[in-house]
């Protein structure tokens, strides 16, 4: 089969605005993308999830070569800033296109081909830049403690689930029924699939149904029990070998290392993610990823992960996906100012790996992130805000920021 590849040419048009649906069950809410803001679904317009006003009125702007709003503002700093986006990634990859595109190339009312499905917030961490919508362990936090205004920071719980839940999870399956078959990628997120109840759902459908062109991918913390991810593992090698679906993908998620890491992506136990990763790792038949969310307070331990990741690419392939913090603005690294974490960053650039296509675009894409950080000017008042906001997880997780981070105690005495 020959490759077909996006044919939309303007500067600012996305393969992903086009292809690509994120859909949050828990709060009945939908985007094109995890950067982007999100719509209102409701069972009388779920249908429509794809093509909603907001994702129609963002492909005609990018139709007329106009940046979008609300999100896309992401790749159009890295691309102005001389690094590759995420937009210009995925318009290298081919097979992807709406079928409405092959008789009007300026269609803007599709059909998907990349479905993302966050199932439920059920989730066993409470990762630092994470919230309630996709975590129940800080939900239950939030409850505990109450909400907290310092500053410029605001903790609370700000995604309730939806009132009409039940009948949303129908109209999904009711929708996978119709136009399953029409899906190139299906992805799985959480809080944690594993430990979710609505994951079994999901098994039994790809078990019962059959998409031989179906990618199926699932995005989980690792933080599993060794017989639940095993016997799981297990039913999904079946259902590839009965041929119900093309592949398999496992992302693991995974940010930096060390005891950074284990403050960052708090109820991580890295001996046991070490344990469960090389257990996945060993199962030649998946296809690996590692996905890192980048965060200020992560980037100096970078090259170790780089490193150990470089352990397992000596004999099988292990795609490497990452973006910046942007929805917590004092978590991101930019805030610390042009040059402050070019040496960090020389180290994580030294150890990646260029040998396949996808290691080349990975670098390409790190070195945006560099690129997109050094635009910006240091900014005291996030750094400060970062300090607020660490002394609040301190005081509600029993940990002590400063012993994890001296680096950052001492940026603190530079803050005016």
């Amino acid at each position: 089969m020959s490759s077909k590849y996006f044919p939309i040419k303007t500067d600012t048009a996305c393969q992903l605005k086009w292809t690509w649906s994120t859909i949050l069950l828990y709060s009945s809410q939908t985007n094109s993308c995890h950067r982007v803001g999100t719509s209102l679904l409701t069972p009388d317009n779920f249908d429509r999830f794809h093509n909603t006003e907001k994702k129609l009125d963002d492909r005609r702007l990018m139709l007329d070569g106009k940046w979008p709003s609300g999100g896309c503002e992401y790749c159009r700093d890295i691309e102005e800033s001389g690094g590759q986006s995420d937009r210009q990634f995925q318009l290298q990859i081919p097979n992807l296109v709406p079928p409405e595109l092959d008789s009007d190339p300026t269609a803007i009312d599709v059909t998907p081909r990349i479905l993302e499905v966050y199932l439920d917030n059920i989730c066993n961490m409470s990762c630092i830049y994470c919230c309630d919508g996709f975590s129940s362990r800080i939900q239950k936090e939030n409850e505990r403690f109450g909400e907290f205004h310092k500053g410029g920071i605001e903790i609370k719980n700000v995604s309730p689930q939806a009132k009409d839940f039940d009948q949303i999870i129908e109209k999904f399956w009711s929708w996978m029924e119709k136009n399953y078959h029409h899906l190139r990628r299906f992805h799985i997120l959480g809080g944690e699939p594993f430990y979710q109840q609505s994951f079994e759902r999901c098994l039994k459908f790809l078990e019962t149904h059959s998409n031989p062109d179906l990618e199926f991918n699932i995005i989980s913390n690792l933080k599993v029990g060794e017989s639940r991810l095993h016997n799981y593992i297990e039913r999904i090698k079946r259902i590839v070998a009965d041929r119900k679906i093309k592949r398999f993908d496992l992302t693991c998620s995974i940010d930096c290392w060390g005891e950074e890491q284990e403050y960052i992506r708090h109820g991580i136990n890295l001996d046991d993610w070490k344990k469960n990763f090389d257990y996945v790792a060993n199962q030649k038949w998946i296809y690996l990823n590692v996905n890192q969310t980048i965060t200020g307070l992560g980037v100096k331990t970078i090259p170790q992960l780089i490193d150990f990741i470089n352990t397992y690419k000596s004999w099988r392939d292990i795609g490497h996906y990452f973006m910046s913090c942007v929805n917590r603005p004092h978590l991101y690294p930019g805030i610390f100012g042009k040059g402050f974490f070019d040496k960090d960053m020389e180290k994580v650039l030294a150890s990646m790996k260029e040998d396949t296509w996808q290691e080349k675009n990975a670098k390409k894409m790190m070195k945006g992130l560099l690129l997109e950080w050094n635009s910006h000017e240091r900014d005291d008042s996030k750094i400060k805000d970062l300090t607020i906001f660490l002394d609040e997880i301190d005081r509600r997780r029993n940990l002590e920021w400063r012993k994890v981070f001296p680096w950052l105690e001492k940026e603190i005495d530079n803050v005016v």
